[in-house]
C-alpha cells in the first residue's frame, strides 16, 4: 500500500497574507532577485501566468548542489490564498515518488499572541524508497523564502 505523508511549519507573518499569497501566486520568478545565493532562474515553461496546470523551471542551490527541476501548479485556490506545487522532473523525483509543496497564507483572525496572520508551508511526500530521508531540507528552505518575502514586505 502506497503511504503518503505530510511535514508542515506555521511561519508569523508581519505583512498582509494577501500581499504574500499575491507574491507566490504573481511574482514566483521574482525569487531570483530576493534569494540570489539560491536561485538562479525560475521560467514559466508552460502556461500563460502562474496557474493550475502551469510549468515552472527552477534551477537553484539546494545544500551543496545544483538542481535543475520542472514543477507544476497543481491547485490554486485564490479565496483560501493557497498554491500547490508537485515535482515532475529533477533530481527531487530520484528520492521521492511524490513531493508537493502547499504555500498557504492565513488571516489569524486575531490580535491575541499566537493568533495573527502566518503562512502555512506544506510538504507531501512519497520517498522511492525507505532510505530516504524525510523532506526537511525542502521545508527549511521554504522557511527562509516565506520569512524572507514577508521581511520585504514589512520593510517596503
Amino acid at each position: 500500500m502506497v503511504q503518503t505523508d505530510s511535514i508542515w511549519v506555521k511561519v508569523d507573518l508581519k505583512s498582509s497574507p494577501e500581499k504574500v499569497y499575491g507574491f507566490f501566486r504573481n511574482h514566483l520568478g521574482d525569487l531570483v532577485d530576493l534569494f540570489p545565493e539560491n536561485f538562479n532562474s525560475i521560467q514559466l515553461v508552460e502556461g500563460q501566468h502562474f496557474d493550475r496546470g502551469s510549468l515552472v523551471l527552477s534551477k537553484y542551490e539546494f545544500g551543496h548542489e545544483h538542481r535543475v527541476e520542472k514543477w507544476v501548479i497543481r491547485a490554486v485556490d485564490d479565496v483560501k490564498k493557497y498554491i500547490v506545487y508537485e515535482a515532475v522532473e529533477g533530481e527531487a523525483l530520484k528520492q521521492f515518488k511524490v513531493l508537493r509543496a502547499k504555500v498557504e497564507a492565513v488571516h489569524g483572525g486575531s490580535t491575541k499572541v499566537g493568533g495573527g496572520n502566518f503562512t502555512k508551508l506544506t510538504i507531501e511526500f512519497e520517498k522511492a524508497n525507505e532510505n530516504v530521508a524525510s523532506p526537511e531540507i525542502y521545508l527549511e528552505l521554504f522557511v527562509k523564502i516565506a520569512k524572507g518575502v514577508d521581511a520585504y514586505f514589512s520593510n517596503n
